[in-house]
């Protein structure tokens, strides 16, 4: 099954009314599937200037940008969607951890929702991307963040993005294979730089604000949760699959339940199968363990 089709078996868009956040040239919900409505941050033509010459748009470049339905502004979702709105579901594909205050983004989409909608998220597993050698966010620094009511990232975000990030190969990781450290952006001096220009500006930079493994996202969702943060339950939670480098999770709102209850929701992920690093299989261990012993 494609991530496509498994975010439709979660939404179930025919006959529903839905929004998809930052579809760009790849939408998940297509105009064929039910009534969606596509919202970004940009009209249409302001999103095309500003994605010109981008490398993952595909062959297709900025004229394969699908027309903007909903243009997200101060207000959110919700009022951006005005009278459309409220919606039955939300589907946002590798988007939040763009937000640098997910919290509050978040809790706009609960806005959003009727009762019992639901926000499907697919968040990329930084052990296999770029961010491989961050550090997961912590709940303090997602308080932190919603508190300080942040609109762009922090120094100390834009330090680490470009410090750390690094070219990964996803398969060879999950094949036990260490992952070279060749940082993509010239490294912490080059990360200091970047870091002093957006202090000295006060500009900002499109970065990874937040960083998760399915099992930290899981934690720390609980907790915001539990803080009633949230006014939702989590409804499903599909790790990161074999070979693949994002996983899946789907909260449902619901005012109904208490925050304790709501945060009883959120599964207990394994942290050795979910956190950790994938280790060779006893093949890989015999097989490498044989190579050595030839070279002796």
């Amino acid at each position: 099954m494609d991530r496509r089709q498994r975010v439709l078996n979660l939404v179930v868009p025919q006959g529903r009314t839905g929004v998809e956040i930052g579809p760009l040239t790849h939408p998940i919900v297509l105009k064929s599937d039910g009534d969606v409505l596509y919202a970004d941050h940009l009209p249409t033509e302001e999103l095309r200037r500003q994605y010109r010459g981008h490398p993952t748009l595909g062959p297709a470049g900025i004229d394969g940008i699908l027309p903007v339905d909903v243009v997200l502004g101060p207000g959110g979702l919700a009022e951006a969607l005005g009278a459309r709105g409220p919606v039955d579901y939300i589907v946002a594909s590798h988007v939040v951890e763009h937000v640098p205050d997910p919290i509050r983004w978040l809790r706009e989409a609960g806005d959003a929702l009727r009762e019992g909608g639901v926000f499907c998220l697919i968040v990329p597993d930084k052990r296999f991307t770029f961010d491989h050698f961050r550090t997961p966010t912590s709940v303090g620094a997602l308080v932190a963040a919603h508190l300080a009511r942040l609109e762009q990232p922090t120094i100390a975000t834009v330090y680490e993005h470009f410090a750390r990030a690094c070219p990964v190969d996803a398969g060879r990781i999950w094949k036990g294979e260490a992952v070279p450290v060749r940082p993509i952006s010239g490294g912490p001096g080059e990360a200091l730089s970047i870091a002093a220009g957006i202090a000295e500006t006060g500009g900002s930079v499109d970065v990874h604000c937040t960083v998760f493994t399915p099992y930290s996202f899981a934690r720390a969702l609980a907790e915001v949760i539990g803080l009633d943060l949230l006014p939702f339950e989590c409804a499903a939670l599909e790790p990161t699959r074999v070979r693949e480098d994002e996983f899946f999770v789907l909260l449902r709102k619901r005012s109904d339940r208490t925050a304790a209850q709501r945060a009883a929701s959120v599964p207990r992920l394994d942290p050795r199968r979910h956190d950790a690093l994938p280790r060779p299989d006893w093949r890989q261990r015999l097989a490498g363990g044989w190579r050595r012993g030839l070279s002796r």
